[in-house]
């Protein structure tokens, strides 16, 4: 059968917050252009973005992650903010001052296998990188070596769409945790402890949520009307609204959320846990009072992404995700270009497991029927003890990794591989 794209019907209007089991919301076809219109505009073509670079070596914070050593990028926390256009291309020199080789994974881009961008760097030695972002959206760096990850060493990247920005405030919210000699974790954001943002009063602001750590995040934003406008870099072809502020976040997921401000009171993203809420950010009203925004805000511009994926002669893979995470990252299989695959992810834990999948984004598929989410994943959720399955698409060709981290600490459950042959 051919998957398309669920109708309004088909689920609750005003859509809940994101969960491990997923949330509501749809998409809808794009509006067709008048006849009478004047031709759009062509884009200036994408610049290469300044060059960057990224040192990787030991360093020390102890005020936010205790007295032992870390591995930083420039000695900072996080690494630097990297951005570039859409279409552009990102110029970085990753030199290495750790005793240990440093690759990159650049999580949820879409790189060509064999990329320079993917290779490791030696101790001492250093290494151009170039890559060119096919897709718009949030996304983030990180050493490929869980112990490095784990010890800092990562930072976020911004791909921007083409055009002027779609809102006023674009605030990148870059969370990680340390865990503390007794007591809660710490949650620095950008390196920060409950940094305060500005936005337009009686406005929207866009908040790009990067879940760096190997937590589970359930968080709530207090203020009014929250919606999803892209999950895992990808957009939502149909924002929708957050049910009280909340949402849920996968070690290594993204969300982007417009956050509507009142010019009365700040909006405040915290933690939500089993004891008090935990603050992350404030984001205060600026300017002149209005009136406020209503109902869902415009869509941003889709990536190149298909439309339906046929699942009829689809490849279909089971992948175990146990304790170990087994010896080489042995191939789960081939797949031709241009056809589709179904991923049965199954979690075997009594942990909730998140799990990467490179190469190519993924839709979740309901537990009943062949229907999708209508949203793109590259960090998928799996709860403990459950199954969860996917579909994608296959389009570059190359060898690609899937690998599962246990929520918690972050360990590695599961590590494959999956070939895409011209």
């Amino acid at each position: 059968m051919t998957t398309p794209i669920p109708s309004r019907r088909t689920v609750l209007k005003g859509a809940a917050a994101l969960s491990l089991s997923g949330a509501a919301g749809a998409l809808v076809p794009a509006l067709a252009q008048s006849p009478a219109a004047a031709p759009a505009a062509v884009p200036p073509a994408p610049q290469a973005s300044p060059p960057v670079t990224l040192t990787a070596a030991e360093g020390s914070l102890p005020e936010l992650a205790g007295p032992g050593p870390l591995a930083l990028f420039n000695g900072a926390l996080p690494g630097p903010v990297l951005r570039v256009k859409k279409g552009g291309t990102l110029n970085v020199t990753l030199a290495n001052s750790l005793k240990e080789n440093v690759a990159l994974t650049w999580q949820g881009v879409r790189l060509p296998a064999g990329s320079p961008a993917l290779a490791a760097v030696a101790p001492g030695k250093s290494a151009s990188l170039s890559l060119v972002p096919t897709d718009a959206g949030t996304f983030w760096y990180h050493a490929t070596s869980p112990s490095l990850a784990r010890r800092a060493l990562s930072g976020p990247l911004v791909v921007e769409e083409a055009g002027a920005p779609a809102y006023a405030a674009d605030h990148l919210l870059f969370i990680q945790s340390f865990p503390p000699e007794s007591g809660m974790p710490i949650f620095p954001v950008n390196g920060a402890i409950s940094p305060t943002f500005q936005g337009p009063a009686t406005g929207r602001a866009r908040l790009r949520l990067v879940n760096a750590t190997p937590l589970f995040l359930r968080l709530k934003i207090r203020g009014p009307a929250s919606y999803a406008i892209a999950v895992d870099g990808q957009p939502v072809s149909e924002p929708f609204e957050l049910k009280d502020g909340r949402i849920q976040i996968a070690p290594g997921g993204r969300v982007d959320v417009a956050a509507t401000l009142d010019d009365a009171d700040a909006t405040i993203i915290e933690i939500e846990t089993t004891q008090d809420p935990i603050r992350l950010a404030v984001v205060t009203p600026v300017g002149a009072a209005g009136t406020p925004p209503a109902g869902a805000p415009a869509p941003l511009p889709p990536n190149d992404l298909p439309a339906e994926i046929p699942l009829k002669d689809a490849l279909r893979i089971e992948l175990p995700i146990g304790d170990k995470p087994g010896a080489g990252a042995a191939s789960l299989g081939t797949v031709k270009a241009g056809k589709s695959v179904v991923l049965t992810l199954v979690n075997s834990l009594d942990a909730p497991v998140s799990v990467y999948i490179a190469g190519h984004p993924v839709r979740l598929l309901d537990n009943v029927y062949d229907g999708w989410r209508p949203w793109w994943h590259d960090t998928v959720p799996v709860p403990s003890k459950a199954t969860v399955r996917v579909a994608f698409r296959a389009a570059v060709p190359g060898t690609w990794s899937i690998v599962g981290q246990r929520g918690g600490d972050g360990e590695v459950v599961v590590s494959r591989t999956y070939e895409v042959t011209a």
